[in-house]
């Protein structure tokens, strides 16, 4: 799934059987299951070894604090944490979530990263602002952190009057794309409509802060960009209620910008199955593929109201017979025949295989017994370059137990072509006591554990920081690792701790593993 990825998927548009390097992956997996690490549909029952080692707490090099636990040889840095001042004289907002290096400028690597915060001031209130000072006690946003030699030398608000940035993705013209989690309506109180996906620049006052309408009204969740197309791939998450959608821009000039000028938005059906539900593996409930492993054939939809208002819908799979509220572009596209997940989060393209992939943090069958409410799942999208409309969507990998997935959230692939998700679930004790953790897949597609949040803070801690009252003291073991990237020459990772809110940038002996 990770070294041989160029080949993986050269499966044809049609058909459910994939060919070639991948019946390699697929004779591995059974090996695997004949030794208990995957279910007999390919499901992972519990980690596979990884080529780093086992993990051991690691001191941060700028607090001396054991935040993380990782393999021999790795080490980080904490930067950026909740409260602490910026340059433009602001506090760093809370709730640190996706983020990407979307540029370089000699030495130094610029990240803009988002804040999954819903209400409070305005971030960059006065400057940078969707909608402007009256933002309706919006707190949403994004920040750029300049980082020179793993060490923040700059940092400001460059977004602000948005509502719960979760993640996005960065665009083809070195920009990061911010996505609002939410459909909320604010006008009423003197705010704005949210919903919506934000061009953002790295340089403070650049930002437009213009809602790209065109690219839909929904609980956004990611995006990711084809290099060789332009098109902007876009996931929803609303349990049950995801579509997976395309974004044909009009003006594909690739400059910061080019987004206003409206463009397609269309949604994936499954080829020959109106309506498709890709909650679950096949067995007693309705299921996309009969084991990880298995494509469907995908074309797309064009929508004709992708800014429309939020609709009450049933599920008809669902006992409870009472409609809820769903998204209008979900809702007219489930009814042109669209598939659906259960919650589209990560998505990240990878150039190597020309292939994106896709999460789905809850796939699966649930501890109530219901489809889209498991463990997770990793699809693959790839494009078919001979017809546009079409291209195959492939089953990955799925979790069949806790300890081997945590229900993935944010996903990444490294300049030499490794996959990493970050988990977003409870706290899960797997032998190196609870917390959350990032994991890295094998060339065989089973998951490992790369690193573990092991987080706990005291009023001491914080106090020997000088951090005192810009977080409190507790176990954070717990919260969701997000924002997971790679610096350009795969050197360095970075990721969130989301509560209380920090950024660590991890490095070490990468070429011991697939990262």
């Amino acid at each position: 799934m990770l070294i041989d990825r160029r080949r993986l998927l050269q499966a044809g548009s049609a058909g459910l059987a994939l060919a070639g390097p991948f019946q390699a992956v697929m004779a591995a997996q059974k090996r695997a299951s004949d030794v208990g690490l995957t279910t007999a549909a390919g499901a992972q029952l519990r980690p596979a070894d990884s080529p780093y080692g086992p993990l051991a707490p690691v001191a941060d090099e700028a607090t001396g604090l054991p935040l993380l636990m990782l393999p021999r040889g790795f080490r980080y840095r904490s930067f950026s944490w909740t409260g602490d001042r910026m340059d433009d004289g602001l506090p760093v907002a809370g709730r640190h979530d996706g983020m990407a290096v979307v540029k370089t400028e000699g030495a130094d690597l610029l990240i803009v990263r988002n804040h999954e915060v819903r209400n409070g001031p305005a971030l960059g209130a006065g400057r940078i602002v969707y909608g402007g000072s009256g933002a309706g006690g919006a707190g949403g946003g994004c920040t750029m952190v300049r980082l020179r030699n793993g060490r923040p030398v700059e940092q400001r608000a460059v977004l602000g009057g948005t509502l719960v940035n979760c993640a996005g993705g960065p665009s083809l013209w070195n920009s990061w794309l911010s996505c609002e989690e939410t459909t909320e309506d604010r006008t009423a109180k003197g705010g704005q409509r949210h919903g919506y996906v934000f061009d953002v620049s790295p340089h403070a006052g650049e930002t437009s802060a213009v809602p790209l309408t065109a690219m839909g009204r929904f609980r956004h969740e990611a995006v990711a960009a084809d290099p060789r197309t332009g098109d902007v791939f876009l996931t929803e998450d609303d349990r049950n209620a995801a579509g997976l959608y395309r974004f044909r821009p009009a003006d594909n000039r690739r400059r910061y910008g080019a987004l206003e000028g409206g463009g397609v938005l269309e949604a994936a059906r499954v080829v020959g199955r109106p309506g498709a539900d890709l909650l679950a593996l096949a067995g007693p409930h309705p299921g996309a593929v009969a084991r990880v492993g298995e494509t469907v054939a995908i074309e797309w939809v064009p929508l004709d109201a992708p800014d429309s208002e939020p609709v009450r819908w049933r599920d008809p799979s669902d006992a409870d017979p009472k409609a809820r509220e769903v998204s209008g572009p979900f809702a007219e596209a489930r009814a042109k025949g669209a598939l659906r997940m259960s919650r589209g989060e990560g998505i990240w393209w990878d150039p190597r295989s020309d292939a994106a992939y896709i999460v789905d943090t809850s796939f699966g069958v649930g501890e109530n017994g219901r489809p889209g409410h498991g463990l997770g799942g990793i699809w693959a999208y790839r494009p078919d370059r001979t017809e546009r409309n079409r291209g195959t969507l492939t089953l990955v990998y799925a979790a069949a137990a806790r300890v081997a997935g945590n229900n993935p959230d944010n996903i990444t692939v490294s300049p030499r072509g490794g996959l990493l998700t970050v988990d977003d679930g409870d706290a899960v004790d797997d032998g190196y006591g609870p917390g959350n953790r990032i994991m890295a897949y094998r060339a065989d597609g089973l998951a490992t554990i790369f690193a573990k949040n092991s987080m706990q803070l005291t009023e001491a801690d914080i106090a020997r920081m000088g951090r005192s009252g810009q977080f409190a003291a507790k176990d954070y073991r717990g919260s969701e690792l997000c924002g997971a990237c790679f610096s350009p020459d795969g050197k360095m990772l970075l990721v969130n701790v989301q509560s209380p809110g920090v950024t660590l940038a991890i490095t070490g002996p990468w070429r011991n593993g697939m990262l």
